[in-house]
């Protein structure tokens, strides 16, 4: 039986598809992780392009994606709400670049799907996606999906 402090457990999906460019790729870490309330957890895709910007959205139950924060490796971040508890970070190990979205707090209110993308992005369920059309190129949707799910 577990405490009061609920637990928060982040199975981590993965789902890609690729464009032009076989070198423009994104893949998580394939990891689960756990939090309990009010601790600090980090979702983690490697990426293989810096042309285009970084994007962290998340979905929640029966709702389109929305939008929590771009960024770039030179670490310039725009997020939808500033006050928000989502950071990002770009880390660069060798020939390996890291795209992690750090909450800071983690709590039930953050059950969701997350997606780390690139630019152009394409939104929504299969049924009705969102073509991301402001940036000329091709279309690629990489994505890396984040199930959360509450445990008491």
């Amino acid at each position: 039986m577990m405490n009061l402090t609920s637990e928060i457990l982040l199975n981590i999906l993965f789902s890609f598809l690729t464009g032009v460019s076989s070198e423009d790729l994104i893949t998580s870490h394939g990891s689960v992780k756990h939090a309990r309330d009010g601790e600090s957890v980090t979702l983690s895709c490697n990426y293989s392009v810096s042309q285009y910007g970084l994007f962290w959205y998340h979905q929640y139950s029966r709702s389109k994606p929305e939008f929590l924060l771009s960024t770039t490796e030179s670490g310039g971040t725009v997020k939808a709400d500033p006050a928000a508890q989502f950071s990002a970070t770009v880390d660069k190990i060798q020939n390996s670049k890291v795209l992690n979205l750090v909450i800071s707090s983690a709590a039930v209110s953050d059950s969701a799907l997350y997606y780390c993308a690139l630019q152009p992005t394409v939104t929504g369920n299969p049924a009705t996606l969102y073509k991301n059309t402001v940036w000329n190129g091709a279309l690629f949707l990489l994505m890396f999906l984040c199930f959360c799910t509450v445990l008491y």
